[in-house]
């Protein structure tokens, strides 16, 4: 019996079109304009923060140079035996190096001098160079002159996190593009036909935090979405969510702040001592008392403020009546107190202890 594996969503949900690419329209209106019309460059630089697409796209840029659909407005068509071959990393003609580990000075002249030959079986040769501000001095050098003059059937994508390390000469040869971070609404949606497409259910509660904790990544969306149906609940809720995230929840973090409002020290370290004990990361609490708290200030400001802040109306109903009587210099001390403590938290072995400390200071008034 041949074992079956199990294929993580975001390899399952790769997008096989540029219609299925969550945001980066900027981006795609472009390649395919320059698809369609055939004028694309011999060198792109994709650049932006991890997981908003930039490998994703060099693939489907890759496929679309190689795809066999008549019309050039289609491609790539996603189906045709080219993109698929691509999309399932069996096409000769589609190389990915990562500079990470693969960044000497040899291995770019493996590339350099392979674009001497024509391609196998598509009509471009495309290599695509993930991480490639990790290239060494002398392996840069050794690429620029190829990168100047490359053969009419070669292609060069390269991805980073990290332009400006890159040799200006380098990034004055490629056309480049600035991947932004997806917006939470824009991962929601995306979210949520995945969950459809999977026979699954959840809330929109849950959907709304798994975007909101995504942070503008998609790939971190698909790999908290796949953590939290992996628990095999029947309907996602935003509690299964905040228990795979770690989170403390409203409710926990509400009785922190409503103790320390109330002068309450006591109370405060207890549930505070309550929340260790159940195995909530110290840092994790900071953060989600730090969201609670921005939530209750923008509440004295904002009449709907459900899409910004990514709660339900619902919880932000309650933390409105729980914070009535608390005003806006008191939250905004409170939020800038709490992220001081967690910038510097990260050097200390004791971060609970420091919380302590804060949350008798915060109280004691």
């Amino acid at each position: 019996m041949t074992e079956k594996h199990h294929e993580a969503i975001y390899r399952r949900f790769r997008p096989a079109a540029f219609d299925k690419v969550l945001g980066q329209r900027h981006v795609v209106n472009v390649l395919r304009r320059q698809l369609a019309t055939g004028e694309t460059s011999h060198a792109y630089l994709f650049s932006g923060t991890r997981g908003t697409g930039k490998t994703t796209m060099a693939r489907l840029l890759a496929k679309g140079l190689n795809c066999i659909d008549p019309d050039a407005g289609n491609r790539p068509c996603g189906v045709c035996e080219n993109c698929v071959s691509i999309q399932n990393g069996s096409f000769p003609d589609v190389v990915e190096i990562d500079a990470a580990s693969n960044n000497g000075v040899d291995n770019v002249r493996e590339i350099t001098g392979s674009v001497i030959y024509p391609p196998q079986i598509g009509r471009t040769r495309v290599f695509i160079i993930d991480e490639a501000h990790m290239l060494t001095a002398a392996a840069n050098n050794a690429f620029l002159k190829t990168l100047e003059e490359p053969p009419d059937n070669t292609v060069f994508i390269m991805a980073t996190t990290e332009p400006g390390k890159m040799l200006a000469t380098i990034r004055s040869r490629c056309l480049s593009f600035e991947f932004k971070r997806v917006p939470a609404a824009v991962i929601a949606d995306g979210m949520k036909q995945i969950v459809k497409e999977l026979g699954q259910e959840a809330d929109d509660d849950a959907i709304a935090l798994i975007a909101a904790n995504a942070d503008g990544s998609v790939r971190d969306a698909l790999s908290i979405l796949e953590q939290c149906l992996s628990a095999g609940a029947e309907k996602l809720t935003r509690e299964d969510v905040l228990e795979a995230l770690g989170s403390a929840g409203d409710e926990a973090i509400s009785g922190i702040a409503s103790a320390v409002f109330a002068g309450d020290t006591g109370a405060a370290l207890i549930r505070f001592g309550e929340l260790l004990v159940s195995g909530k990361e110290v840092r994790r609490v900071m953060e989600d008392w730090i969201d609670w708290l921005r939530s209750a200030l923008l509440l004295k400001y904002l009449e709907k403020p459900e899409t910004l802040l990514n709660r339900s109306a619902e919880n932000l109903a309650t933390i409105k009546a729980e914070t009535a009587g608390v005003d806006e210099k008191t939250l905004a001390d409170h939020i800038v107190k709490l992220s001081k403590l967690y910038n510097e938290s990260r050097w200390s072995s004791h971060p609970g202890i420091l919380l302590e400390m804060l949350i008798i200071e915060l109280s004691d008034r």
